[in-house]
């Protein structure tokens, strides 16, 4: 019967430390200066480490999903929100995300 019966353990030998898990922080500036230099995506990525090698068919996807955050807004070094210029015309960033919504 003893054996059977869970062991009660306190919650303080569950904690692994106080601190919180740190995280890399992201180079916003960074990677705004790379973009208004004409650095291409994978240039960007390689230069702040963050390619993806788990995933081989598409190793640039989360570089391109924070150039998309970047383009909708984040905030920079003051504090301040800004928008990511786009490198093509209006024109463009509207026809290609209407064929993206067609394709959808």
């Amino acid at each position: 019967m003893n054996q059977a019966r869970a062991i009660r353990t306190s919650k303080s030998q569950h904690r692994k430390g106080d601190r919180s898990r740190g995280y890399r922080k992201f180079p916003y500036a960074q990677i705004a200066r790379m973009w208004s230099a004409g650095k291409t995506i994978a240039v960007i990525a390689r230069a702040i480490g963050r390619v993806d090698k788990n995933n081989p068919k598409d190793p640039f996807h989360t570089m391109r999903n924070c150039l998309y955050r970047m383009h909708k807004g984040y905030v920079n070094e003051t504090g301040r929100i800004i928008k990511l210029p786009h490198r093509v015309s209006r024109a463009s960033v509207r026809a290609s995300r209407k064929a993206g919504l067609r394709a959808w």
